[in-house]
């Protein structure tokens, strides 16, 4: 082995090491033109941006860092890539994270502009882990798949449904047979004091909430009982 190709070689490992972008070349990522969902991944919590605000334009108060976005995928990954901690579809690289003032970090944080609000949290045990809305909500309204509104739940209906749906089980991924099925899906939205929004998908028939968790009788009767009205 020559020096000035061991040296080549040392060079080579170093550029490798400084990020990923130069890996990324050499696999010849990313592959194509991807189309990433918005979201971002911090202490194994995973993140979307699909969160509505009341007012446009205006950000929430943040609170403490929580890191930085170490690698974007958009530009970069290839499509098989697994989002790991500290990385985001759309975010820039170097781009701090901050909590959001109000809420638990397991719920929401700030990055780049917006909001993102969990997907899935591998430790939570119940929604009410995963959603910290106790004691924040103010209107539960269900829309149907094109978005028209089915009805308001009254006070009682309210606090019951709350209540029971905060202490579902969180099962984390459940594969729905019908998910296709328009006709069988409402929206449940959560309006919260802030003015945002917390909303989730529930498909009637199978009883499951936001691909996570299996309604109660309870729950499922309140739903049933406004969509037939």
């Amino acid at each position: 082995m020559t020096k000035k190709w061991l040296l080549a070689m040392i060079l080579s490992m170093s550029s490798l090491s400084a990020g990923c972008s130069v890996w990324d070349g050499i696999r010849g990522c990313p592959d194509g033109e991807i189309d990433w969902a918005d979201v971002i991944m911090i202490n194994d919590i995973k993140y979307g941006s699909d969160i509505i605000q009341e007012q446009e334009n205006t950000h929430p108060e943040t609170g403490d860092s929580l890191g930085k976005v170490t690698y974007m995928l958009d530009g970069h990954a290839c499509s098989s890539h697994k989002l790991k901690n500290d990385e985001a579809t759309y975010v820039s690289a170097g781009t701090p994270v901050y909590e959001v003032k109000g809420y638990k970090p397991e719920f929401r944080v700030f990055a780049d502009g917006r909001v993102f609000q969990v997907i899935d949290n591998p430790n939570a045990e119940t929604l009410g882990d995963l959603a910290d809305i106790q004691g924040k909500v103010t209107k539960i309204s269900i829309r149907s798949d094109d978005d028209t509104l089915l009805g308001e739940l009254d006070t009682e209906q309210t606090e019951t449904f709350l209540k029971e749906y905060l202490a579902l089980a969180y099962k984390g991924n459940i594969d729905p047979k019908n998910e296709s099925d328009r006709n069988n899906r409402v929206f449940i939205y959560f309006q919260l004091e802030d003015g945002s929004t917390f909303h989730t998908i529930y498909l009637i028939d199978e009883n499951i909430f936001g691909y996570g968790a299996y309604g109660n009788q309870k729950t499922k009767g309140i739903i049933e009982e406004i969509v037939k009205e």
